[in-house]
């Protein structure tokens, strides 16, 4: 393959999580090939749309690696959440969306589907 070689310092968790990834993934040979696609889509990604905005129904946000270690420690560790998005979404419903919102949603839900069934 022709193109500049480059050196990358990792931690030997980061190495550890990217040679996992290429382990489960045949379609990256090494992880060099990751790395590649990896740049590439968040360059393109990045120029797309700046950093902290919308794009469809995703948001890309950062946060401190001290809360981002909590959140994996609740997912991996404590298994109290299948992923970091479920942490995320579960925190999100919890600040926004009261439980009245929630309770009166599921009523026009289930009347929704009353009536539906009446039409029926």
């Amino acid at each position: 393959m022709d193109g500049e070689r480059i050196t990358l310092r990792l931690e030997p968790d980061i190495l550890e999580l990217i040679d996992d990834f290429v382990e489960k993934r045949p379609e990256f040979s090494n992880r060099s090939h990751l790395a590649r696609v990896a740049l590439r889509a968040f360059i393109e990604g990045a120029q797309e749309t700046p950093m902290s905005e919308e794009k469809g129904n995703r948001v890309t946000i950062e946060v401190p690696m001290a809360v981002l270690h909590v959140m994996r420690t609740m997912v991996k560790e404590e298994g109290l959440y299948n992923s970091i998005n479920d942490v995320i979404l579960e925190t999100l419903r919890s600040e926004f969306v009261s439980k009245q919102y929630l309770e009166e949603a599921k009523k026009r839900a289930l009347e929704a589907r009353h009536d539906a069934m009446q039409i029926l």
